[in-house]
């Protein structure tokens, strides 16, 4: 009896110890996701004041925030409900309403009407998407299924910023822009997958050498980098895709017709 006693009493304290320092580690994740919600209202401002080179780089901060909020929340072992409500919430503003803004007061301003509906297609489809991650059980999210949402605020930050930084004696053509949206927009909500390398159990050689060489092209040209990360990214899922649908489809058709085998 004392002896149950005793180990009953040791277990409380160790117990209360956990507590305490899960309580307070939870404060590191949750202050990056405070950053990405801060530098997503940052980007709205600038954008509103014209200084779009700003807001794009704002939004590519944001997800770097995003990033290690993950990361943080993984390695100190305190992911919660709240973190995710709070992270789904700074995610809408950095990656939905702000590059959305971004787009429309940079290049759809002039027709109000048909900007906001396209701009506003991309931040419904962001709510979406993140609506469906966050019913989507635990088991699954080692692929995800459409464009996440930080990629696709990717998309409209890099090209943003691709051009001001490389093209500003000349902006990219009116018409191609309610296009790029509206694919991203699709994208996002497809179902479309892409592999969610934050979820792989073991990081291989190969994956080292790949983000060193990303890091390393970073510091030399963070621009040129990010933007074909992201549009990489992007078009990497849509190809293996459409590529696994073309080879569904010819092995259905060779099933149907087997003398195509003779």
């Amino acid at each position: 009896m004392n002896e149950e006693l005793s180990s009953v009493q040791t277990e409380q304290p160790v117990r209360e110890k956990k507590r305490f320092v899960s309580r307070h580690l939870s404060i590191l994740p949750n202050a990056c996701t405070s950053m990405n919600l801060v530098c997503g209202y940052l980007s709205v401002v600038m954008s509103s004041q014209g200084e779009f080179l700003a807001a794009g780089w704002l939004i590519m901060l944001a997800n770097i925030f995003d990033i290690l909020d993950g990361r943080l929340a993984r390695l100190t072992s305190v992911e919660s409900r709240f973190g995710a409500e709070l992270d789904s919430l700074a995610d809408l503003v950095s990656f939905g309403v702000a590059p959305a803004f971004l787009v429309y007061t940079r290049y759809l301003e002039h027709d109000r009407i048909f900007g906001l509906v396209i701009t506003g297609i991309f931040v419904l489809c962001g709510a979406l998407r993140l609506a469906r991650f966050n019913v989507t059980p635990p088991a699954k999210h080692d692929v995800f299924q459409g464009l996440p949402i930080p990629a696709g605020a990717g998309i409209l930050a890099t090209m943003t910023i691709f051009e001001l930084q490389f093209f500003n004696f000349m902006r990219i053509p009116a018409v191609v822009i309610p296009f790029i949206v509206l694919v991203t927009s699709f994208l996002m909500v497809s179902t479309v997958e892409y592999p969610a390398m934050k979820k792989t159990p073991k990081t291989s050689n190969k994956r080292r050498l790949a983000v060193i060489l990303a890091l390393v092209a970073l510091v030399v040209n963070p621009p040129i980098t990010l933007f074909f990360l992201t549009w990489g990214f992007a078009l990497y899922g849509l190809f293996f895709s459409l590529l696994k649908n073309i080879l569904l489809i010819l092995r259905r058709f060779r099933r149907n017709n087997p003398e195509t085998h003779q």
